[in-house]
């Protein structure tokens, strides 16, 4: 009963804040909401039940994902115009 009432929680915070953010107009991502709905639940639960260093990692992970992306775009491109071109 108890992980239903957290699920519960997760989903509205979660569908909440993407809903709030759109009509501000401000771009977010739904995993990204989710995940800070679990680790806020977590948080909230116990201040043990959160494993920070994996949250950290996440946290790196998606501020690296954008760089790095570009990245691999801007190189694909430069090879396709030397194919083209």
């Amino acid at each position: 009963k108890n992980s239903i009432l957290s699920g519960f929680v997760i989903e509205i915070s979660t569908a909440f804040t993407v809903l709030v953010a759109s009509n501000l107009s401000i771009p977010v991502s739904t995993t990204h909401c989710k995940v800070g709905s679990v680790v806020a639940i977590g948080r909230f639960r116990s201040k043990e039940s959160v494993d920070w260093s994996l949250f950290r990692n996440i946290i790196v992970a998606w501020v690296v994902t954008v760089p790095v992306t570009g990245g691999i775009s801007a190189g694909v491109m430069a090879l396709l115009r030397l194919i083209v071109l």
